[in-house]
């Protein structure tokens, strides 16, 4: 808790002009975890300046350096996993055993992945005119701003660092002001890896002051944004007033669609992981189920056993599987949904209260919650409550939960479970998401791409596709003959 965290500006590790502090909550037990910098507009201005300082060198640089740098970070934080597990737990909560098993090992697996991948990328030819070489290179956007979100604070962070650095960029990243420990021990590694001053900076603070200040710098190019639908609304309207790009990958609401023929025991499993993984604070989990009438009776009965099962407790014991939710809000949330949707008719099958065990009094829990919901409109099953609080509908046939699953403004993911898998492809096609699995919800890795349609936004992280939002092609058109082909040939003479 003493520890002298510093953000990272033009290569030093510092603090913040007005020297001012924050405090982060451990959502477990409602202690102070630590104190960090707090940023204001003045060193959101010094980072920008740093950034745009060092670009044109980043940009420069050897393809296969930047790739070098790119593997000895992922190096220096294997070498730091013991640090970062436990801290990447006490922010926001993220049960150890899945801190240990997920957050941190993907970080050092995404960097190496964008390593590979950017030295591999290529621009295109042109097959335009006989008398001319026309192609395309992609250039980095230049300077890039990353918001990142406090549900998994160094994953997103690094799924966002890697890509823009491969390809040329320089960056300034706000990470979460509830969760920025892993993010900020980031910025000594980057030091430590001997990146340049500059292509990395890191500024911690509130979003509606240190975020809003970085999508309002001219000096930023382009902004990349996960995080809830109405912040990333907001940064859209404010990036339009100098026609900025905005990356997003927002909000969801996603269906699970179970059909009669599904295998039973494998749609209970991923159904019960999925929904209440992360303390169901996920974008991609499922909260809206859609089951069909023949198999309806038997999976309600066997998913509500299951949950029922998930141990919830203090996130520090390897054997906790669902940990608190980030903070008190994000509990209060959970339960103002709960009520409402009790007061709406839904029908409660499991929690929907507080754990009240020594270990969980004084945190931010919400013990795994299953409503029966006869009425798709309900807020429940058209918000996002970012909890594990999820609701249960029957369904005739897939007809009726196709249409039931796009009555959405969001459109991030879907699953369907069927053992046909024919039907299950014609299905998929007609959901309106960006990620679509057949049983199978929430496989995610750095080779697949992932991002929505809809409400859920539009960029795309992971996978080959990243390259498209940090770099443009800039086409570049080489005229072969002695001459230029004009609508005027030879009718002005350049001789008299």
């Amino acid at each position: 808790m003493g520890y002298d965290y510093r953000i990272l500006i033009g290569g030093k590790l510092t603090k913040p002009a007005k020297n001012e502090t924050m405090e982060v909550i451990n959502p477990a037990n409602n202690t102070l975890a630590a104190i960090v910098p707090k940023c204001s507009e003045i060193d959101v201005n010094l980072a920008v300046e740093a950034a745009n300082k060092a670009k044109t060198k980043w940009k420069s640089t050897y393809i296969g350096d930047r790739s070098d740098l790119l593997v000895k970070l992922a190096a220096i934080i294997r070498a730091h996993q013991d640090e970062l597990v436990p801290l990447e737990t006490m922010q926001y909560g993220g049960p150890i055993s899945k801190t240990s098993k997920f957050d941190i090992p993907f970080a050092p697996a995404e960097l190496e992945f964008m390593a590979g991948l950017g030295r591999s990328m290529t621009g295109l030819t042109i097959s335009a005119d006989p008398s001319a070489r026309v192609m395309t290179f992609r250039e980095p956007v230049g300077v890039v701003g990353l918001i990142t979100p406090w549900n998994f604070p160094l994953v997103t962070a690094v799924s966002k660092l890697a890509p823009a650095l491969i390809t040329g960029n320089t960056v300034v990243l706000k990470p979460p002001s509830c969760a920025p420990l892993t993010v900020l021990k980031l910025g000594e590694y980057v030091v430590e890896a001997g990146f340049p001053d500059g292509v990395v900076n890191i500024v911690t603070g509130p979003g509606g002051e240190v975020g809003e200040a970085i999508v309002n710098h001219p000096g930023i190019d382009k902004v990349n944004f996960t995080g809830d639908s109405f912040v990333g609304k907001r940064i859209m309207r404010l990036a339009s007033e100098r026609v900025m790009p905005v990356a997003s990958e927002l909000g969801g609401k996603n269906p699970m669609i179970v059909l009669d023929d599904a295998n039973l025991d494998a749609a209970v499993e991923g159904a019960t992981y999925a929904a209440f993984f992360n303390s169901g604070q996920n974008c991609g989990s499922p909260s809206r189920f859609y089951v069909q009438d023949g198999i309806y009776d038997r999976f309600v009965d066997r998913f509500v056993k299951a949950a029922g099962k998930i141990i919830v407790g203090d996130p520090m014991d390897p054997k906790t599987m669902m940990g608190p939710l980030a903070y008190n809000t994000c509990r209060d949330t959970a339960e103002e949904f709960i009520e409402q949707a009790k007061q709406e008719g839904a029908k409660l099958l499991l929690g929907g209260e507080r754990p009240n065990t020594p270990e969980t009094i004084n945190g931010a829990f919400v013990m795994p919650t299953i409503f029966e919901v006869y009425e798709n409109k309900m807020d429940l099953m058209q918000e996002e409550i970012f909890a594990p609080v999820v609701g249960i509908m029957r369904v005739k046939n897939a007809e009726e939960a196709i249409e039931l699953a796009n009555d959405s403004r969001y459109g991030l993911c879907a699953s369907v479970w069927t053992m046909d898998y024919r039907k299950g492809m014609l299905l998929i096609d007609q959901l309106k998401v960006g990620t679509a699995w057949i049983n199978q919800h929430l496989a995610i890795v750095s080779e697949t791409p992932w991002g929505g349609q809809k409400e859920s936004g539009w960029t795309k992280e992971n996978s080959v596709l990243v390259l498209d939002e940090y770099t443009y092609h800039k086409h570049i058109w080489i005229n072969l003959d002695e001459m230029p082909n004009t609508f005027w040939s030879n009718r002005i003479s350049l001789t008299d």
